[in-house]
């Protein structure tokens, strides 16, 4: 399905609906946006409405300028579900897409059916460094690249 457009807490989401039937919302994580399900929509679309999307500063959505936090990440969610006339939904998070899927939960319980966490944390370490943690990530890309079989068994590369 083509991509979408709408303005949600004066943030421009893009997002894709592939499927009918009941509703799964899929968040995706840091740096990533919604293509990281790719290879999940096709068999999830057979018996579901597959609703992805973008986060806010992701993919093809708009980035704003201005520090990001939790709430606002789980108020597009829930600008989205209004605007696609969604009461209720199934919600699967992968990465940071869990930490918003399950503060998300936690603020509006009675719009998630289900809840599906993918390799994600409950929160932040209150030590979290974000250009560490970018740092890290490209450090073990460079390492794949350099010596892959290596890196694949070796996890102190990353």
């Amino acid at each position: 399905m083509a991509e979408k457009f709408v303005d949600i807490n004066d943030v421009r989401i893009c997002y894709q609906i592939h499927g009918n039937g009941y509703p799964i919302v899929l968040v995706h994580g840091f740096g990533s946006k919604k293509e990281s399900f790719i290879a999940q929509i096709p068999a999830l679309s057979q018996e579901f409405k597959v609703i992805s999307f973008d986060n806010r500063g992701s993919g093809k959505s708009a980035r704003p300028n201005i520090p990001y936090n939790m709430e606002m990440f789980v108020d597009d969610i829930k600008g989205l579900l209004d605007y696609l006339k969604i009461d209720k939904a199934h919600l699967i998070g992968l990465s940071l897409g869990g930490m918003i899927a399950l503060t998300f939960v936690l603020k509006y319980p009675e719009r998630v059916e289900k809840l599906i966490l993918i390799n994600t944390l409950a929160r932040l370490p209150s030590d979290f460094d974000p250009e560490a943690y970018i740092k890290t990530k490209i450090n073990g890309l460079e390492s794949m690249r350099r010596d892959p079989e290596k890196s694949f068994w070796d996890s102190t590369q990353f």
